[in-house]
């Protein structure tokens, strides 16, 4: 069994873009700018965008951070959005998932430019991403399975790729892209009979559907390379996937852990996500 170590790859991705951003500060070019909207005081949330936040800045990226109470007018929101859609100094804009009850995420998200759109989650990237057309700005979390997988030298192309979950930030783009690497892809869900006898026939097998050590060896084909995107608090309080590792990797070919996997891969593509933003507005001029 080998360990998909996302911390050891993530590691290598900042530190190339932290070379290739001294190098475009060097020759005088501005420095990248992130914004990030975080809504409420989910505990979660805010350690991710303190993560986002320090990654950034030990890269040289400039990354405002925008704070609202959970009681903010859903106006005020869109209002910050559109006046840092028109800021040319703002490369990416994001809106930290999830938004408190009572807010419309997906009108929020849909006023973000597509081009500063650097989570990936506007309907104009999420198409162009499932019609597999140019200039797709990837959702992080997909951006960062494939990543690894590229990394490892994992074989897509043919493959039998199964998909469990299918949510428009996790599942869906990260099937959509498996199948634009010519993967054969299958997406399961709550509602899927037999998810065993899918799942044991699968090369390629990324779970993604917040419960908590739900995927064990019985569900696993010898030798399989098993992505575990989820992120859960067990009943000890420890954090763990919705694979269970111990069980899986006694039959899995190659296994990510949690932590340590696909989290430090998200951020890392959220930030390349920016750089090519960047590279992209600086060449303009």
């Amino acid at each position: 069994m080998i360990l998909l170590d996302g911390k050891a790859v993530s590691q290598k991705i900042l530190k190339s873009l932290k070379s290739q951003i001294d190098g475009y500060i060097d020759i005088g070019s501005r420095v990248p700018r992130l914004d990030i909207i975080i809504v409420g005081d989910d505990y979660a949330s805010k350690k991710y965008v303190s993560m986002k936040e320090k990654r950034a800045l030990e890269l040289g990226i400039k990354a405002v951070i925008h704070e609202f109470d959970s009681k903010v007018d859903e106006e005020e929101i869109v209002e910050l959005i559109e006046k840092l859609n028109s800021d040319s100094r703002v490369d990416g804009l994001m809106v930290q998932l999830p938004l408190p009850k009572g807010f419309n995420t997906q009108r929020i998200l849909e006023k973000i430019s597509p081009q500063k759109d650097v989570d990936g989650l506007t309907s104009s990237n999420l198409g162009k991403l499932f019609k597999n057309e140019e200039g797709a700005i990837a959702p992080a979390t997909a951006k960062g399975v494939l990543k690894l997988l590229e990394e490892y030298e994992i074989e897509i192309d043919g493959v039998n790729a199964v998909v469990v979950g299918r949510s428009e930030i996790v599942g869906l783009p990260t099937a959509a892209m498996l199948q634009n690497s010519n993967a054969t892809v299958t997406i399961c869900h709550s509602h899927t009979k037999n998810l065993k006898d899918i799942t044991k026939n699968a090369d390629i097998l990324v779970v993604g559907i917040g419960r908590a050590e739900y995927i064990d060896k019985s569900y696993i084909k010898e030798d399989a390379v098993v992505v575990d995107i989820g992120t859960n608090l067990n009943q000890e309080g420890k954090l763990v996937g919705d694979v269970k590792f111990g069980s899986v990797k006694k039959v899995a070919g190659y296994i990510t852990p949690v932590p340590g996997g696909i989290g430090p891969m998200t951020i890392a593509s959220l930030l390349l996500n920016l750089f090519e933003i960047y590279e992209k507005n600086v060449k303009k001029y």
